[in-house]
């Protein structure tokens, strides 16, 4: 086989490892966007269980705790007492519930401050992330003008079949190939992270729903005790008030 047949056959061989990468890549990237779809998905029922946790349910809660420990101390207030005993039997109660409340309070404290810790700690990644996808268009828009320039090239007849030479299109056809190989290897690696970032994403979405859940639940538990503070208020002005 001289040597213009032996390119010829090369150059049949690369395009159909160029049509079997095709697949690879293209199937690879069908299976990132629908990775990204999800994780984009997780990540807005992650904020909206958020502000129902924290804005609702965690202020509700705390409103909750203040009207229990303001009925408390109420009680308290208007107890009837007689002689010394009495009287620091009163006082001790209301500074035992006013210690209560403020150890809940200090301990209510601490752990939103380790939240907000991790919070911040978040919003760092994602600048990250904003970062890694800028960083990427850049490269994207100079990889654009590069082969804009090319295209241009070729219009103005630069890189023209006339200007041509055997050796020319064997280093091209012997550099296709080994491209082709390193891709189709790269292809080979990123599907199998695909496949386990999807199952880490289904684990996501599983803990999503359910934490979806529990603070559905949460919110039910939270608006009962508040039908109990109100309940514990008609008591108390029907009672002490009385």
């Amino acid at each position: 086989m001289d040597k213009k047949d032996d390119l010829k056959s090369k150059i049949k061989k690369n395009r159909k490892a160029i049509f079997v990468l095709d697949g690879k890549i293209e199937g690879n990237r069908s299976k990132i966007e629908e990775l990204r779809s999800a994780a984009e998905r997780d990540n807005a029922s992650i904020a909206r269980n958020y502000t129902a946790a924290f804005y609702g349910n965690h202020h509700l809660t705390n409103r909750n705790s203040e009207e229990i420990f303001k009925n408390r101390i109420a009680i308290l207030n208007n107890m009837d007492v007689e002689g010394e005993v009495e009287v620091s039997f009163r006082e001790t109660m209301i500074n035992l519930a006013n210690v209560d409340f403020f150890t809940h309070r200090a301990e209510v404290n601490q752990e939103v401050i380790d939240i907000n810790e991790k919070l911040t700690v978040v919003n760092r990644l994602l600048i990250e992330i904003n970062q890694a996808i800028m960083t990427r268009n850049e490269k994207s828009v100079k990889f654009n003008r590069r082969n804009l320039d090319t295209n241009k090239r070729f219009l103005n007849g630069e890189f023209h079949p006339s200007k041509a030479t055997v050796s020319a299109n064997a280093k091209r056809s012997k550099d296709n190939e080994e491209r082709c190989e390193k891709l189709s290897k790269a292809a080979e690696k990123n599907k199998s992270k695909i496949e386990k970032l999807r199952q880490l994403g289904q684990v996501n979405s599983a803990n999503v729903l359910k934490n979806s859940i529990e603070i559905s639940r949460r919110r039910s538990q939270i608006t009962e005790n508040q039908e109990e503070v109100l309940k514990d208020q008609i008591d108390i002005a029907s009672t002490v008030f009385n």
